[in-house]
């Protein structure tokens, strides 16, 4: 490629990375290569300007074509001289709807590829930006879902970037014109059942027919404003969870008093409770539903359980606690019986994964302490009247003690007990960790559930 000028691709990517980024020398970059315009033209242009890339291409399996667009994919990275790695949609991937499932488990699926501090770029621009303020803005959303998409975020034990959030789609499909590139043209990308396809091709166009012109990248415009409120919002409330946590230091991260979001504002409490839900990686209630949650909370009524998509709250004791949403049938199916993580068994609960860690991150459900990886140990379910032993060797209530860890009433008789030979509890999947078995800093094995974690760690008997 040689030309008097860098195109003009090549000098805004290059401009990023100098900018913000520094990529060290040497330093891989990881690509989501799906083989469409947009990716093709950001992973030739790294190429091209020296770094060191790997390409990434996730087959979906939902076009016939789908295994030849894989293969199609490998023989563009191989003449770039680009390691090309292929990845398989699983066919149970959670969501919401066929799109968030794809995009769930897409990003699962590259961040297990990402070792420590490895970066993932992707392809998104400025037309992108607009779309998801737009699909947002109809969905409801707040400030966080108004802000769009941020320009890098954690991913797995990685990063994601996405260099490309300014520039406008024009200046990827020229690229490819003058290059004479060839990309996969996916027929999803026309099917107007997907709400992105209706607003890209009818909304965002009908806008400019109706006077303007600019609107994809006014729209950007704000959503990065409103990123800079997002980032205020998220600042505040880290400081409140500093003071919290120093004020009522006998509460675990899982649980909120009471007392304390009640001498908040109402809009105060709407933040706190929102960065409560981000940290612990449940998904945000709908105002409907937050209302709801705060109605309970303001009336003190205990024992309230307020539901929402993805998540649960309970208000017992004076506290708050929340937890993600399984699936009722998950729950209820999984099969009791001996388990050691060392030997590589998966774990008997769908949608459970397990690793040992070097660090356990804030926000795991669990962390055992390592010893517990290479011995059996046992997942079943309680017993009538059923006494637990406590790591002094004391009697207790196991009933008492699934009141104490929040289990709703409903769900204690199929909560998945974890036990050791000796008949000690140590967790109570999802809400209750033994304290004299957790991980007293260091490796450790931690146990999440797979929709809100990553599944990247020293793997094992992950599933």
């Amino acid at each position: 490629m040689e030309s008097s000028a860098p195109p003009e691709l090549e000098r805004r990517l290059q401009t990023r990375l100098e900018g913000s980024l520094h990529p060290s020398e040497g330093r891989i970059l990881y690509v989501a290569y799906s083989g469409g315009g947009d990716s093709t033209a950001l992973l030739v242009a790294l190429v091209s300007l020296g770094y060191t890339v790997h390409a990434l291409h996730v087959d979906h399996g939902w076009h016939p074509d789908s295994a030849q667009w894989a293969q199609s994919c490998q023989r563009q990275a191989a003449a770039l001289g680009v390691p090309f790695t292929l990845l398989h949609l699983p066919p149970d991937a959670p969501g919401e709807g066929p799109e968030d499932q794809a995009r769930r488990a897409r990003y699962a699926l590259m961040a297990a590829q990402l070792g420590q501090g490895d970066w993932l770029f992707t392809a998104q621009h400025l037309e992108d930006q607009a779309e998801t303020l737009l699909l947002q803005l109809l969905r409801g959303a707040g400030v966080a879902g108004l802000a769009g998409m941020p320009w890098q975020r954690p991913l797995g034990t990685g990063l994601l970037i996405r260099p490309l959030l300014d520039v406008p789609q024009q200046v990827l499909r020229d690229y490819l014109e003058q290059w004479h590139l060839p990309f996969l043209n996916d027929p999803a990308n026309a099917d107007m059942r997907y709400d992105r396809v209706r607003v890209r091709n009818i909304l965002l166009p009908q806008l400019g027919d109706l006077g303007w012109p600019h609107a994809a990248p006014n729209i950007a415009r704000a959503a990065d404003n409103l990123a800079d409120m997002r980032e205020i919002a998220a600042d505040w409330f880290g400081s409140r969870w500093q003071q919290y946590r120093a004020d009522y230091p006998e509460l675990s991260a899982e649980r909120l008093s009471l007392e304390y979001l009640q001498s908040l504002s109402a809009a105060a409490q709407r933040v706190f409770l929102r960065g409560w839900f981000q940290q612990r990686q449940i998904p945000v209630p709908s105002r409907e539903r937050l209302e709801a949650l705060r109605d309970a909370i303001i009336q003190r009524r205990g024992g309230a359980r307020i539901q929402w998509e993805g998540g649960q709250a309970w208000l017992q004791g004076g506290l708050l606690r929340a937890w993600p949403q399984p699936s009722t049938m998950a729950e209820k199916e999984w099969e009791e019986g001996p388990w050691c993580a060392a030997q590589g068994d998966p774990l008997p609960i769908s949608g459970w994964q397990c690793a040992l860690r070097d660090t356990a991150p804030d926000g795991f459900h669990h962390a055992l302490a390592e010893r517990f990886a290479e011995t059996i140990v046992y997942w079943r379910r309680r017993r009538e009247g059923e006494l637990t032993l406590t790591g002094q060797g004391q009697h207790r209530p196991l009933k008492k003690l699934l009141l104490e860890a929040g289990v709703p009433p409903d769900r204690r008789a199929d909560v998945p007990l974890l036990w050791d030979e000796a008949g000690h509890l140590l967790l109570i999947l999802g809400y209750y960790t033994a304290p004299w078995a957790s991980a007293p800093g260091g490796t450790a094995l931690c146990l999440w559930n797979a929709g809100t974690q990553s599944t990247a760690g020293r793997g094992v008997g992950s599933t």
